[in-house]
């Protein structure tokens, strides 16, 4: 059981007063109090100031401290159970840090803390300016950081220890590392990006002041690159020319060649309505406010998106939630022959991870799959920068990232177009105006 008890360590007149914690045998911790006393007023026996006085005035000098002593042992006490039933480590820091918080003299935010940063860094992501003038940044972008933040809390809690800005270093990276893909179940692309993530809040930490470990700019994140799943334009026709018994099949079929055609994410495809359909300039339009960036997006109606819509009498297909899609696509995905063997990863059910290898396509086929079937199918089709202007990347590296294309692809591309503008060219009759010599 842990102790708390007073002590002097020096002789001098007037001597500051220690608060010693004894958790056991081998966690025992002294720090300050701020307190201060004299030696006449201090009993070793008893670990307190002495009862009675002199005169009015010792007596009244001894029992304040006394009594200040008392509620700095039990608010100690207090905070002690709060942080064994939180699971984070008591120690020399930890106490010190208590004994500000009780005297006022720390924030009970303490920035240094790494939680606590975090937030702080959360916070400013509102009012971040970048070279460019823009300002702030979308709320996926907020939304990444706080689930960085939360699951922070949880490696705390796992480790029973709090973490400061200070110790993030190779090895707090590793062990972080180890616990989201072992304990998290995160894949590994998205240990790698919280990794990254967190680099980014330490290296804001150093530069507002705040102390960062020597080995913070050894730490790196990483990406694994991952197989690019994506129906072609071909295996879109079998699907769609395939008849499917269940109605539940047919009216999935119709939400993925929408979703194939239109480029958004499954949580802006399955809340379409007719309402989302506008005209401007006799343009008809499908436009949304994506729920990830919080960008708009203003979508042309593609022929295959409108067919859907008239057999539909205009309406889109029947709603059904994201998980229910997912399966049915695998399913109708598989009925109408797409199995193809195809390098990937599907989740395991008994692991609960994701792992690497070749399956028939279809098992490999997820909702996600209409996104990048239509920036794929398209990329070459149409200038990138209009595909941007619908997928919503924030840059065209983003956007090839996203296509598993490098700049050596695009570098292509524009090559394709160089040659065809020269092939124009030659054909076109040019007018040359000769000018009279004077």
């Amino acid at each position: 059981m842990a102790t708390i008890k007073f002590l002097l360590q020096s002789k001098k007149d007037l001597a500051p007063i220690y608060l010693r914690l004894s958790i056991d045998r081998n966690n025992v911790y002294k720090r300050k109090t701020g307190f201060h006393v004299r030696q006449e007023d201090w009993s070793d026996k008893n670990s307190m100031p002495v009862n009675g006085g002199n005169d009015e005035e010792q007596k009244k000098r001894r029992n304040n401290l006394k009594s200040n002593l008392e509620k700095l042992s039990t608010k100690i006490d207090d905070k002690l159970n709060e942080a064994n039933k939180s699971g984070i480590e008591i120690n020399g820091n930890w106490l010190q840090e208590q004994i500000d918080i009780i005297n006022g003299k720390q924030q009970k935010t303490d920035v240094d803390r790494l939680v606590n940063y975090i937030q702080v860094y959360i916070d400013n992501l509102p009012f971040k300016e970048f070279p460019n003038g823009k300002r702030g940044v979308s709320h996926g972008t907020i939304q990444k950081y706080t689930t960085l933040k939360h699951k922070i809390e949880d490696y705390q809690k796992f480790k029973k220890k709090t973490f400061y800005v200070k110790d993030v270093n190779v090895k707090f990276r590793n062990d972080l590392l180890k616990y989201f893909t072992e304990v998290d179940k995160l894949n590994s692309n998205s240990a790698g990006r919280y990794i990254r993530f967190l680099k980014t809040v330490c290296l804001d930490a150093n530069l507002n002041g705040y102390e960062v470990h020597p080995q913070l700019k050894q730490i790196k994140g990483f990406t694994e690159k991952a197989s690019k799943i994506y129906l072609s334009f071909d295996e879109l026709e079998i699907i769609e020319k395939k008849t499917f018994e269940r109605e539940a099949l047919e009216n999935a079929r119709d939400w993925l060649i929408i979703g194939c055609y239109i480029g958004q994410r499954v949580s802006d495809l399955l809340t379409l309505t007719k309402t989302n359909i506008v005209k401007r300039d006799n343009l008809e339009l499908i436009e949304l406010t994506q729920v990830k960036t919080g960008k708009p997006v203003s979508i042309p109606m593609a022929w295959k998106v409108r067919e859907i819509l008239d057999k539909r009498n205009g309406e889109f297909p029947t709603k059904l939630s994201a998980q229910k899609f997912n399966k049915h696509i695998k399913d109708l995905c598989e009925i109408a022959g797409i199995n193809e063997h195809t390098e990937g990863a599907k989740l395991d059910e008994e692991s609960g991870r994701k792992l690497k290898g070749v399956y028939p396509k279809h098992e490999l086929v997820t909702s996600h799959v209409c996104r990048r079937s239509f920036a794929t199918n398209f990329y070459g089709e149409m200038p990138t920068a209009l595909l941007i202007s619908i997928t919503a990347h924030s840059t065209e590296k983003q956007f090839l990232e996203y296509i598993g294309k490098s700049q050596n692809d695009y570098a292509t591309q524009i090559a394709e177009y160089f040659e065809i503008l020269k092939q124009k060219l030659k054909k076109e009759p040019r007018m040359n105006i000769l000018r009279e010599a004077n």
